[in-house]
Formats: C-alpha cells, sequence, structure tokens
C-alpha cells in the first residue's frame, strides 16, 4: 500500500475499452444540478467562469472539479461527483476551462496539461471563501493537471488541500498522444482535433492577429498542438509541452493523499500510466488499477451511484478522518 491491488469496480458488461468508453459519453445520465455562476478575474485580465452547487447548510469542506478536454461542468462526471458529495454535506466548485468554448476569452490563452497558475487560482478563491477543507477530482486532462499541481507545484499547494482523486489520467502525455493516435484507427483523435479547430476558430474571431491556416490543416494532436497551443504557451515544440505538462515524473513529492484510478482497458493510456513502483515508494500517492472502465466510462448498473464518485467520496471521507491513511484501502 498504497498501490491497491485489487479494486471494488466490476463492470456489468464485459465488452472492451472502446465501448466502455463511448458508450457512457452519449446515454450516461445524471442528477441535474443548478449552478450558480461566478466570474473570477485573473491577473493577465482574462476571467475564469466557476460553477456552485452549494449545500443547504453552511460547511467549511469543498470539492473542487476539474474536467477533461473539450469538457464543460454540465458532463456526466461532474453532475455525478457534485451529486455524490452534496449528499454528504460538502460544497461543490466545477470550473471551466479557459478555452473551452463555454465563455468568450478577455485574453489570447487557453487552459492546458500544463496550467496549474489557473488551479492555484481557483484553490487560492476557494480559502478566500472560508473553507478549511479542500478535496480535488479531476477527469483525464483535469486528473493530469491535478497530479501535476501536488506534484510539482508541492510547495505552493495550502494545507487546506486536503485530499485528491483523478480517474483516467494521462500522465504521461507524449505516450498517451501517440495512444489516441492508435486507438481505434484514431477516432478519438479526430473527434477532439476536430472539436479543437473550432474552438480555435472562435477564438479568431476576437482575437485576428491568430493565424488559422496552420491550425486547419492539422490532422492530428501534434500537428495541432504544434500549430497552435504550443506557440500560444511559449513552448518551442508540441513536444516540449507534452514532457513539461506531464505528471509522471513528479509523482514521488505529492504530500496530499492521491488516489489515482486508472483502468487496464483504457485506450488512451499507456504504461507509465501504471506508476505501480510510485505508488508502492511514495506513502501519499495511492493507485487503484480496475481491469474495466475504458476512459471516464465505468459502465454502472441502471439505479445504481456511478462508480468513479462512490469511490472518491469514499477515498477522501477516508483519509479525512484517518491522517494516518490506514482506511483508504
Amino acid at each position: 500500500m498504497p498501490f491497491l491491488a485489487s479494486s471494488s469496480y466490476r463492470s456489468p458488461l464485459h465488452l472492451g475499452g472502446h465501448f466502455q468508453t463511448i458508450y457512457p459519453s452519449y446515454f450516461s445520465q445524471a442528477p441535474q444540478v443548478d449552478y450558480t455562476r461566478e466570474k473570477l478575474p485573473l491577473d493577465d485580465g482574462d476571467y475564469l467562469y466557476l460553477d456552485w452547487a452549494k449545500c443547504s447548510a453552511p460547511t467549511d469542506e469543498l470539492l473542487i472539479l476539474c474536467h477533461g478536454l473539450c469538457g464543460h461542468t454540465r458532463r456526466h462526471y461532474c453532475l455525478s461527483m457534485v451529486h455524490a458529495f452534496r449528499e454528504i454535506g460538502v460544497d461543490c466548485l466545477a470550473w471551466n476551462y479557459r478555452g473551452t468554448g463555454q465563455v468568450d476569452n478577455q485574453t489570447l490563452h487557453i487552459t492546458s496539461n500544463n496550467s496549474t497558475g489557473d488551479l492555484h487560482k481557483v484553490v487560492t478563491a476557494a480559502l478566500s471563501r472560508g473553507y478549511r477543507k479542500i478535496y480535488l477530482v479531476g477527469f483525464s486532462m483535469g486528473a493530469n493537471l491535478i497530479f501535476l499541481y501536488l506534484g510539482r507545484e508541492w510547495a505552493l499547494v495550502p494545507p487546506e488541500v486536503r485530499a485528491a482523486v483523478g480517474v483516467c489520467g494521462p500522465i504521461d502525455c507524449p505516450a498517451s498522444i501517440q495512444a489516441s493516435h492508435r486507438a481505434l484507427c484514431g477516432i478519438y483523435e479526430k473527434h477532439f482535433v476536430r472539436k479543437l479547430k473550432k474552438r480555435a476558430e472562435a477564438m479568431a474571431k476576437n482575437f485576428p492577429e491568430l493565424d488559422l491556416s496552420p491550425i486547419m490543416k492539422a490532422r492530428s494532436f501534434q500537428e495541432f498542438d504544434q500549430a497552435f497551443t504550443a506557440p500560444l504557451l511559449g513552448f518551442p515544440t508540441a513536444q516540449d509541452y507534452y514532457r513539461t505538462s506531464s505528471a509522471f515524473p513528479h509523482l514521488e513529492k505529492i504530500r496530499v493523499p492521491a488516489l489515482l484510478i486508472n483502468p487496464v482497458n483504457d485506450p488512451l493510456l499507456t504504461p507509465n500510466c501504471f506508476p505501480i513502483q510510485k505508488a508502492q515508494e511514495n506513502p501519499c500517492f495511492y493507485l487503484e488499477i480496475p481491469q474495466d472502465g475504458g476512459h471516464c466510462g465505468f459502465l454502472t448498473p441502471k439505479g445504481q451511484e456511478w462508480w468513479p464518485a462512490e469511490r472518491a467520496r469514499e477515498f477522501i471521507r477516508s483519509v479525512v478522518h484517518a491522517p494516518e491513511n490506514t482506511a483508504a484501502s
């Protein structure tokens, strides 16, 4: 421990990682949530848009949710987490990334795998509201971002951040980019690149200095990030951006109880996304490897709570109430 050799997740259908990835994205239903939106100003003149879902009674506990690439705060996985944690009296805050298309950018910038500064700004804003127990939960890109924040930026992480959970985190970005290129004849890559190009087009309407010609020619993550993401964020190449943004090299520095749930059959994960040795060496880094789940799919029988929401709540409550981390398994 904290490598968890077994997982409580059992898929009701064993139809492979691709089915378990694609089907829930279109057919999963989650309880609806009435968010209250807040516009959070940033130092560079831009804004983050925070969606709050508070409990009826005051609390000093807050769950901060980080969605995936091209995601948003109303994806089923965010709504399921909000429902799970409000049931136990924890306020929830889901934040929309810059450049997701949910709101217009005020600056030519995006939230990326490397944007630990944006996440820290959200955490700092939560502290200013009086929260004293903060939990982080992220999916896919959001999971990598959380673990990068907890590891690379460990000296900045406030002590009020008490626990974290990442689901399907591509913590080795260069390898996961290649995996998306190969998986299912590149269908995932094509899907995301198409969305990313549309968002670049939308940004260009407000920022005519953005040259769309090389961006619209991109046919892969590598080509898109070389033409758009890397130069926008000040990286010389897409590969340099991927290496800098990967949480994998920083896992040993994590000092907050943090659980990474990465399924064996996730088509977007690669060997370094299952860092068993790092979990065995760092008592704060927990690793759980279910056999099934796909990429953020986790088929769950109708009428039952979505398993990652149940597991995240279980883990966070266990480490918060058991400082020696003896109850997390």
